[in-house]
């Protein structure tokens, strides 16, 4: 079974990479396609920079006026909060800061026999009733026994019932309970109101103050209002914590914190609140997903419109230019008397008056080809004719060689034969890279002839690393410089040379010095220069075998020349490393 799905497998893609080859071969085969794709592509380039652009225009304009909308929202909830509770904690200061100085407590029982009691509790209603502003529910004095001062509409047996009391009960002297609930403790039939309420404990250790709490209560509706807005509207989900951390309020939706909310932070920072407001990240640029959709949507209306357009305006193109291919095709087998009638003078047009005239000129060319091939096999003839020059000279040499052999003289035939064999290497076009032996051997035989020549005037050292002596070096490198040495170094004949090959890593250093009168920095400048102009101009040899090395091998290679007035002269060549090819 494993066998026979592997063998499917192995079918399908199969399958899919000849249908790519097929794909390919018709893409590179047929211009129409090409001209289809490039329709498309000058026409998709655009398009996406142009969708991109207002994409990113609008997207970015709506998401700045969504958070610029939601950013008031959370400043107008911050500032509705921050107001509710500041105005909040100056009531209670007031009041608290009232009731622990001893000198202004008129309140001395809990619930009044007396006229004068009754008159005392009025009193101090009346100055808690001053307290009130617009959306204060209520503020109260409530003592341990459950007595409260501040109306008589409050069921102090459901407030002390109330989940929020049980917990403000548990407060230390000196703190303060502050949060949001739902009041169902008035006597009336309202349904339960949205609150936000403080409890403070008094801080007096006297009568009937002993162990009671200020309440005071705000209706939260407004608060709420902006807080339901943000839900609603704005799909946040909202949490408001106090100083120490605990929960006060949070949305009643059903939802895990993801990393990928968009999260703003609030914070209070004269009571410590900290207000979270987070929004689902796909909902915050849900505007920006629709923009890009329909921003899609416009880039694949206008690719099919391309298409269409490229079809129809591909289609005599490429009739035009597969009659130009098959004329081509006729010209390629032989048929030099196709021509193609030419009824348009665009760019196609002049390609195709181009190649009839291309066509007439490869039907001269071919005449003239023949009549070429006749020359060039009478100058070879030639070619063949003066190469018996040469011959002629190394036979009268030999002869002339052999009778000074036969006369006894010795030094004649000695210089004959050292000639011979530089005027051989000379005139030798065979290879134009030889082996550094070989040329080390000219230079001994043309040594040789220098010595019969002047008597032994010179010495020559030579040190040279055996491995070097199979490396490459250009025919008649060495004779150049030789020469310059003897007819401008040694007028008299007599000095030392010598010549040293070193084997550096990857190339070859021949220095070639002498103890002759030497030059100036200009001369030995000079030999390096062209001298084309002036045949008989000193140092064209030396120039020659500079740019022959640099042709050979590149221009980082040549000759470099040091010298002095007096002091002689050294010449130092560098070239690669190569071997003959076997």
């Amino acid at each position: 079974m494993r066998k026979q799905f592997g063998l499917m497998q192995k079918m399908r893609v199969e399958g899919i990479k000849n249908i790519m080859k097929k794909l390919k071969n018709q893409l590179y085969s047929s211009f129409r396609i090409k001209l289809m794709l490039f329709f498309i592509v000058v026409a998709l380039i655009p398009l996406l920079l142009f969708g991109y652009l207002s994409y990113q225009k609008s997207s970015t304009i709506v998401n700045r006026q969504f958070n610029e909308y939601e950013n008031f929202a959370v400043a107008q909830l911050e500032n509705q909060l921050e107001n509710t509770i500041n105005q909040m904690f100056v009531v209670s200061n007031d009041i608290h800061q009232y009731l622990s100085d001893p000198t202004l407590i008129v309140i001395k029982e809990e619930i009044p026999r007396t006229y004068e009691g009754f008159i005392e509790k009025k009193n101090f209603e009346r100055f808690l009733e001053a307290h009130k502003t617009f959306n204060t529910k209520g503020i109260y004095l409530i003592t341990r026994s459950g007595y409260y001062y501040g109306g008589n509409h409050l069921n102090s047996q459901k407030l002390f019932q109330m989940p929020f009391w049980k917990e403000a009960s548990q407060i230390k002297q000196g703190e303060r309970w502050i949060g949001f609930y739902l009041a169902d403790h008035y006597e009336s039939n309202k349904p339960p109101e949205p609150m936000i309420g403080l409890v403070l404990p008094i801080q007096s250790q006297y009568g009937i103050l002993k162990g009671s709490k200020l309440l005071i209560e705000t209706n939260a509706e407004e608060l709420f209002s902006y807080i339901k807005y943000l839900e609603r509207d704005v799909h946040a989900f909202i949490t408001i914590d106090n100083e120490v951390g605990k929960v006060i309020y949070r949305t009643e939706a059903k939802r895990e914190p993801l990393s990928s909310d968009v999260v703003r932070v609030k914070n209070i920072e004269a009571y410590g609140w900290k207000i979270e407001i987070r929004v689902p990240k796909k909902l915050f640029y849900q505007s920006s997903e629709v923009i890009f959709n329909y921003t899609l949507l416009g880039i694949f209306i206008l690719i099919i419109l391309a298409i269409l357009l490229a079809i129809v305006f591909s289609a005599p193109l490429a009739k035009r230019i597969r009659k130009l291919k098959e004329s081509m095709e006729l010209v390629s087998v032989g048929e030099l008397q196709t021509q193609i009638p030419v009824k348009e003078n665009d760019e196609i047009g002049k390609l195709t008056i181009s190649f009839n005239q291309m066509v007439q000129q490869i039907k001269e060319l071919i005449d003239e080809i023949g009549e070429t091939e006749r020359l060039k096999r009478q100058a070879e003839l030639r070619a063949f004719h003066y190469q018996i020059n040469p011959h002629l000279l190394f036979n009268t040499l030999n002869s002339i060689q052999w009778k000074a052999r036969l006369s006894n003289a010795k030094e004649v035939q000695q210089m004959i034969y050292h000639l011979t064999e530089v005027l051989h290497e000379n005139l030798n076009f065979s290879d134009e890279l030889i082996s550094l032996k070989k040329e080390l051997d000219t230079i001994r035989h043309y040594l040789k002839v220098q010595e019969i020549r002047y008597g032994h005037m010179f010495d020559y050292q030579e040190r040279v690393s055996p491995e070097c002596l199979e490396f490459l070096i250009p025919r008649l490198s060495l004779q150049p410089l030789f020469e310059n040495i003897f007819f401008h170094a040694f007028e008299d004949g007599q000095g030392i040379i010598e010549l040293t090959i070193e084997d550096k890593s990857d190339l070859l250093e021949l220095t070639l010095s002498d103890n002759g009168k030497g030059m100036s920095e200009k001369t030995a400048l000079n030999l390096l220069n062209d001298h084309s102009s002036n045949e008989k101009a000193r140092g064209i040899g030396v120039y020659n075998v500079d740019q022959r090395l640099k042709l050979h091998f590149g221009s980082e290679y040549g000759l470099t020349i040091e010298s002095e007035p007096k002091c002689g002269t050294t010449f130092k060549m560098r070239w690669p490393k190569r071997r003959m090819n076997k």
